[in-house]
């Protein structure tokens, strides 16, 4: 099993990779192309909002094919996309190329969760889970720190032509040194109720559960990204190779997940997702100083806060749905990445209003109405409004 964790932890850090790769260039990328900063985001919330939506049409898929033939053929084809971003001459070219990125990306990352529960035996499906979610974390990372680096000594297109080597690898890796999960999955694969999905989506108990990964990640993606802006900018005039590295804090989310997940089965999930929000509160308003640690300090909160909601929150959804674990987590996903999405678009209002404040407290009040549900939810359980039996 070592040699599988070990293929496994790259192949999902350089997909996760992907993703994040043009956030720490994006004051690069707006000076290259000349371009606002709402169109520069585009490249973040484009591929994150085609992510969205792509996802649910892979899980379907799965029914039919084997997991690891539908995700090889994904790599390849992100692989692909990724060259056609190391190449693009012009911005639309490289926004075309994102806009791939988003189909394809959902071909790994929507199928990857079940696959790491049926590669592994039942003994050690907690240690899989704990290497995905590690790799998700590393990645999000690399692809920032990468990306700043590279666009420093070189430049943006190197960067990418980085990014689709390491896909290569990734492709090759995942398939000779990945098995095949379709002789374990044959008997215990469950089709995704499109009647389920609607039912759920009307459920109030749901969808208040749904809320909080949305605009916590929401938060997260525009801190993470506005802040680019805000230390590019004076008195902090910082470079590429300077906002990549402060990404490094994002490694927080490596030993924060596990940690989240464990006390969630102590303490209780509600508990563990009250303090993730509290830490991403006290994260964005650190980021407010005019102390570059702070912000850096504030950016390590914000990932501890919401690396706790991302992990405790599908297992909350999972106990309340017991029997129909696969369509709670593709709407999980959907939710999750729709928050992303808006995240780095619909804060360019607040920027142009107040600058990176007008960002951080917008989200800090998005953040404090988005769980006003979780706490109705948390209330209707100690008086026994809540029956599971309906959902």
């Amino acid at each position: 099993m070592i040699k599988i964790s070990v293929i496994l932890f790259f192949v999902v850090s350089v997909i996760f990779s992907t993703i994040y790769t043009p956030q720490a260039i994006l004051p690069t990328l707006k000076q290259v192309f000349n371009i606002s900063i709402s169109e520069t985001n585009l490249l973040l919330s484009g591929m994150l909002f085609v992510l969205m939506i792509s996802t649910p049409f892979y899980a379907p898929l799965s029914n039919r094919w084997s997991k690891k033939n539908i995700m090889v053929i994904a790599t390849f084809f992100l692989f692909l996309s990724v060259v056609i971003s190391a190449i693009a001459s012009n911005f639309y070219m490289l926004l075309f190329s994102r806009v791939m990125q988003g189909i394809f990306v959902p071909g790994i990352t929507a199928l990857m969760l079940s696959y790491v529960q049926e590669i592994y035996p039942k003994t050690h499906r907690g240690f899989g889970m704990g290497i995905y979610m590690a790799a998700t974390s590393f990645g999000a990372v690399v692809g920032r720190l990468l990306a700043g680096w590279i666009t420093y000594i070189y430049s943006w297109k190197e960067a990418f032509a980085a990014f689709a080597i390491l896909l290569l690898v990734a492709l090759i890796a995942m398939i000779f040194g990945l098995p095949s999960s379709e002789k374990n999955s044959n008997s215990i694969k469950k089709k995704i109720n499109k009647e389920n999905i609607i039912k759920y989506l009307s459920n109030r108990y749901i969808i208040s559960i749904l809320t909080i990964p949305t605009v916590v990640f929401f938060s997260f993606m525009a801190v993470t990204t506005y802040v680019t802006y805000h230390l590019a900018d004076t008195p902090f005039n910082f470079n590429t190779s300077q906002i990549g590295n402060i990404f490094l804090v994002l490694l927080v989310g490596v030993f924060v997940s596990p940690v989240a997940g464990r006390y969630s089965d102590i303490i209780g999930r509600v508990k563990v997702l009250f303090i993730g929000v509290a830490s991403l509160i006290i994260g964005i308003l650190l980021t407010l100083t005019q102390s570059y640690i702070f912000i850096i300090l504030g950016i390590g909160f914000v990932t501890a806060g919401m690396f706790s909601v991302q992990s405790v929150t599908p297992t909350y959804l999972g106990d309340m749905v017991p029997h129909d674990r696969n369509t709670v987590a593709v709407l999980y996903q959907t939710f999750f990445y729709l928050g992303g999405a808006l995240g780095t678009l619909i804060p360019t209002l607040a920027w142009d209003f107040d600058g990176y404040s007008g960002v951080a407290f917008f989200c800090i009040i998005l953040i404090m109405i988005g769980v006003i549900p979780l706490i109705y939810v948390n209330i209707a359980k100690k008086d026994n409004k809540f029956e599971e039996r309906n959902i």
